[in-house]
């Protein structure tokens, strides 16, 4: 089974770029996210955040879905409950927001289809059902921007200058690879994946995919700012559009030739 994947330097000045003037563009709904309440989850609350030292950039973390589950719906599809478009997107700027993360959302995506093909061929089948569905549902805004999203994935996180224990991420499918791509001016940074005793050196313009799942990991920049854009898969998700799960990925030496890797690192 493959449940780990690591590319360097893989961030296009673009698709860099574009995450950058995004997240800035971000800054309201970022500071809004920030929390001090002491029974908050540690994603949003303040003790996890540093002061942004760039003009222009705002700490925080939110989440960006047109089609999901809220926190505590997604386990009984029985009790009413319904997927809807995140709060981060009920708003006159959605449709400009997701449209400026299209690049990135489009990395992502064939990032996907090189390493796990079944999944990402799983999730078009649920990104086409939900669209059919919203369209049944008269759910106008959701199918909108259904339309314009350009990924594969459930959603994203936006992160900046955010602090990450190590965690794992129940709500998302075993078989499933997150990604994590990052930025920044910061020139040193770990990434742990306890569980596998693996350090990872997390420098600006990495992408990194792993089962969320299964896998702890946890990172810490203790200087610089850093943008992350975490893309997940939600079972809920899947599971509400009745899409079969696939099996897990798995190393194929006929598809991942070592002496192919040893070539393309050179690039």
């Amino acid at each position: 089974r493959i449940i780990l994947w690591y590319i360097a330097n893989v961030l296009s000045p673009w698709v860099q770029n574009d995450m950058y003037t995004t997240t800035s563009s971000m800054g309201d709904l970022l500071k809004k996210s920030i929390t001090t309440w002491k029974g908050s989850s540690w994603r949003i609350h303040e003790s996890n955040f540093q002061p942004a030292e760039m003009l222009g950039l705002t700490p925080g973390c939110i989440n960006i879905a047109p089609c999901w589950f809220q926190q505590g719906h997604e386990v009984d599809f029985d009790d009413g409950f319904k997927p809807e478009v995140s709060a981060t997107l009920k708003g006159e700027r959605s449709l400009s927001m997701i449209m400026a993360m299209q690049r990135p959302a489009l990395l992502a995506s064939t990032t996907l289809w090189v390493m796990h093909p079944e999944l990402y061929w799983a999730s078009i089948a649920t990104h086409l059902k939900l669209g059919r569905w919203s369209v049944d549902q008269g759910l106008r805004d959701m199918h909108r921007l259904l339309t314009h999203w350009a990924s594969v994935y459930t959603g994203a996180s936006i992160m900046c200058n955010h602090q990450s224990p190590d965690h794992q991420d129940p709500k998302c499918p075993p078989e499933a690879f997150d990604i994590l791509t990052c930025i920044g001016g910061y020139w040193h940074a770990i990434m742990q994946l306890t569980n596998l005793g693996i350090e990872l050196a997390y420098n600006p313009g990495v992408m990194v995919s792993y089962s969320g799942r299964l896998v702890r990991h946890g990172i810490r920049v203790d200087k610089g700012d850093h943008i992350v854009w975490a893309w997940f898969l939600w079972d809920s998700v899947h599971n509400y559009a009745h899409t079969p799960r696939p099996d897990y990925a798995r190393y194929n030496p006929t598809i991942y030739n070592q002496a192919d890797f040893t070539i393309y690192g050179t690039l």
